[in-house]
């Protein structure tokens, strides 16, 4: 729990609402919760969720009420760990009806957004080889968004909605001023503000809905947000003391990725060793790195090679090699790990950034051999890495 600066508040928050710690995307952990404590929000993976903090952190130093985001000017920062030029930020409205235009009470401040991976020597969590998959919710493949939330002292005790948006940093132009960017799911695609846990068509949660939440009294008869007091985790002095754990939300962060699908849409076909070439605008983007797509990951092996091409300009471009061993042909997908280098000049990437030229993909059968034309196939997936 090293990143949570408000220690006390969570567990009160948790312990007083007498919750199962559980969620899937669906609810707030715990759905009840007290005057300034800390919630936890499981978000869905399956669209771009902002990590970023710049606007949340600007929330936190207002007045309880309502605020308009788009009325908020705060000059980019490059360096800094609070800033995701590529997916922007979630805000979570709390609103007094189901409607997202109406009710708005205020944004509940956010501490910090990251990602929760299962663990491979989990059983509740990871079934070994042969054993019957039985999780619930969002994909284990897929980790789980999760954003500590506050709840301020200052909501009245009720029944309330809470709806997520999600907003970015206007490019080119006005980088200071922000814009709402609706992260949307399904097909045909919709925008996503929250889940009620109904499941109307096909186990689809509705997503036009708040996400109800119960605001009690606090039995402290005050805020527990006291963050002279209750830091962050002080690693040097194994306490909760005085350390600010902002410094080192960078390396809480999960960074943007790029999914590349090999399993054929038709045949299902997954591949048992293949490589690509991935053309990129090395001057707008850095690849990172990559990860199978898979629940067990320790089954395979994913490598990148080292790019080609000098990163000049911004639309300088290079490529750079992905190679995968997947034996047990387990790896439906590959997601490149890549950061921007410079938003403010270059932007943010986009549809048309990452190609693989056909004559680049090879892959083969669990014995060696070139894949059937009929199994082969290789699908960059802007419509969810860009959505």
């Amino acid at each position: 729990m090293r990143a949570i600066r408000s220690a006390g508040a969570f567990i009160a928050g948790i312990v007083l609402a007498n919750a199962t710690l559980v969620g899937c995307g669906t609810y707030s952990i715990p759905r009840v919760a007290a005057q300034g404590t800390t919630i936890t929000i499981p978000v869905p993976d399956w669209f771009g969720s902002g990590v970023g903090r710049v606007l949340n952190e600007y929330i936190r130093q207002q007045p309880y009420g309502p605020i308009d985001p788009i009325t908020v000017s705060i000059q980019p920062n490059p360096t800094s760990s609070l800033e995701d030029f590529q997916r922007g930020e979630l805000l979570f409205a709390l609103r007094l009806t189901q409607s997202p235009a109406s009710g708005l009470l205020t944004y509940l401040p956010v501490r910090y957004i990251t990602r929760v991976q299962v663990d491979e020597a989990s059983r509740a969590s990871t079934p070994a080889p042969g054993e019957t998959s039985s999780f619930e919710g969002t994909d284990p493949t897929m980790g789980q968004i999760v954003a500590l939330v506050d709840i301020p002292y200052g909501v009245s005790p009720g029944n309330y909605y809470i709806f997520i948006e999600r907003w970015k940093r206007n490019h080119p132009l006005d980088q200071d001023k922000f814009f709402r960017d609706a992260p949307t799911i399904n097909s045909p695609e919709v925008d996503w503000l929250a889940w009620t846990g109904t499941v109307p068509f096909y186990g689809t949660p509705s997503p036009e809905h708040g996400m109800p939440i119960r605001i009690v009294a606090s039995s402290f008869g005050s805020s527990l947000f006291n963050d002279s007091v209750l830091g962050g985790y002080d690693k040097f002095f194994g306490n909760y003391s005085w350390n600010d754990f902002t410094s080192e939300l960078e390396s809480l962060l999960p960074r943007p990725k790029l999914t590349v699908w090999v399993k054929h849409p038709t045949t299902s076909v997954i591949p048992a060793a293949w490589e690509a070439e991935i053309d990129y605008p090395v001057g707008k983007i850095e690849i990172l790195g990559a990860e199978l797509g898979a629940l067990h990951r320790s089954g395979g092996f994913v490598g990148v090679g080292p790019p080609t091409g000098s990163p000049e300009s911004c639309s300088s471009m290079g490529s750079t090699k992905v190679s995968v061993v997947d034996p047990d042909r387990q790896s439906a997908w590959v997601n490149i790990v890549y950061r921007l280098r410079d938003f403010e000049g270059c932007g943010r990437a986009g549809a048309g950034d990452f190609a693989i030229p056909d004559s680049s993909y090879k892959a083969y059968d669990g014995g060696g051999n070139p894949l059937a034309s009929a199994d082969r196939f290789i699908w960059v997936d802007e419509s969810y890495s860009f959505r």
